[in-house]
């Protein structure tokens, strides 16, 4: 049975290791995983018509790719973003967004018998960030979010000293930082971080990032990707079993 990733750039990804060992660890020797890199949805087609069973969707398609699907739980349907989709017919696929989850007990974990904040700010405005908003509003934290492009609530250049203090949670959901390109980071003011703040920066790879050295050098706590990266994977396997019946 064959499972992929959809996505690109795919240079980063660990999903295709940590498959590979879960399936090395069942027996399952006629399970594999590959990397499917497409730059633009003209390739989803070739794919979903292929003889995968189980697909995971990231960067940059997690919106894009809702069309292609026949079906969609309600729950991504609400946020507009899917993660990880099923073969439910011959070239019928059902979607699900598991970011939800993972982003969800990977933060209660962190923050353990501490009180959430109030208010989160939520750097980037694609399918992750839906995801993550969504999480965090049904955990009755009130959300804004920043983009480059003004869709959000701020830009980055509308982030003075007061809307840094009142939000004490930061989540990089932008791919700025990710491996290969280290040396990029969401511009915001760091020097108003202080150690009341949480930064969590769902990049995993590399695994400390230059937007999280930064917050750490102000005293924040920080967080990075891999816990939500493997917590996700888990809630998208369950989908994939109980479709599958294996």
């Amino acid at each position: 049975m064959k499972f992929g990733l959809i996505g690109y750039p795919l240079s980063h990804s660990f999903s295709q290791n940590y498959f590979s060992e879960k399936f090395k660890q069942l027996g399952l020797d006629d399970f594999s995983y590959a990397l499917l890199p497409i730059q633009t949805e003209t390739g989803f087609t070739r794919v979903l018509r292929a003889d995968y069973f189980g697909l995971n969707v990231t960067i940059p398609h997690k919106s894009t790719i809702l069309t292609f699907l026949n079906d969609i739980e309600p729950a991504a349907l609400q946020i507009g973003a899917v993660n990880t989709i099923v073969r439910t017919g011959k070239y019928s696929w059902k979607g699900y967004n598991t970011d939800v989850l993972g982003f969800r007990e990977s933060l209660l974990e962190w923050y353990g018998e501490e009180s959430l904040p109030q208010h989160a700010l939520v750097l980037g405005s694609g399918g992750s960030s839906k995801a993550i908003c969504f999480a965090l509003q049904r955990l009755g934290i009130n959300t804004s979010v920043v983009s480059r492009s003004g869709g959000g609530h701020y830009t980055y250049t509308d982030l003075t000293q007061d809307s840094i203090d009142q939000h004490r949670l930061l989540i990089n959901t932008t791919p700025l930082g990710m491996m290969p390109d280290e040396s990029a980071y969401p511009s915001i003011p760091f020097e108003y971080l202080t150690p009341e703040h949480r930064v969590f920066d769902l990049i995993y790879n590399p695994p400390n990032t230059l937007f999280l050295r930064q917050s750490e050098n102000m005293g924040a706590k920080v967080k990075n990707g891999l816990d939500m990266l493997y917590k996700q994977a888990e809630h998208a396997w369950l989908i994939w079993k109980q479709h599958g019946k294996f």
